[in-house]
């Protein structure tokens, strides 16, 4: 359960960071904009070094591992835009159908989860995909800390 909250939290803030930035904008630190191949790139590079993966397991895994990250990224939106577009008029009825929406939503999250990591599990080892995702999850940490440094400068610097 751990896990599968901290991926969520983790595809909130991709979800997040690239539908702010259309891959050409700047962020609100002054950087460069969020760009989804190189971010791409750098994970792939950093898992399969850190999970020891060999090229035929990288070969096997990222592509099943994108179309995932994808998919739960468009869960991930649509629960986004059900926030977003709530109902205007206390209608409680419309409040209800809009939970009962994001509750159908999280179940097919669910369901994903189980159908990937079986389909990963058959590209590479369980105990390497357990890895991965302890690893992604301190990829993720250091990315956060990384984003609020900047933040935290700013704070300082300002009257």
């Amino acid at each position: 359960m751990k896990r599968i909250s901290i991926l969520l939290v983790f595809a909130l803030t991709s979800a997040l960071t690239f539908a702010q930035n259309n891959g050409n904008a700047t962020m609100p630190g002054g950087g460069p904009g969020f760009n989804k191949q190189e971010f791409r790139q750098r994970m792939q590079g950093f898992v399969t070094k850190e999970a020891n993966l060999t090229e035929e397991e990288a070969k096997a895994f990222f592509p099943i591992y994108n179309e995932y990250k994808d998919k739960q990224r468009q869960i991930h939106m649509s629960i986004g835009k059900l926030k977003k577009n709530a109902p205007q008029n206390n209608d409680e009825k419309a409040y209800e159908k809009c939970l009962m929406k994001m509750a159908e939503l999280n179940a097919e999250m669910a369901g994903l989860d189980s159908i990937y990591y079986k389909k990963i599990c058959k590209a590479i080892s369980a105990e390497k995909f357990f890895k991965i995702l302890n690893i992604e999850d301190r990829m993720h940490r250091k990315m956060l800390q990384n984003y609020n440094r900047p933040r935290q400068r700013d704070r300082k610097t300002r009257p």
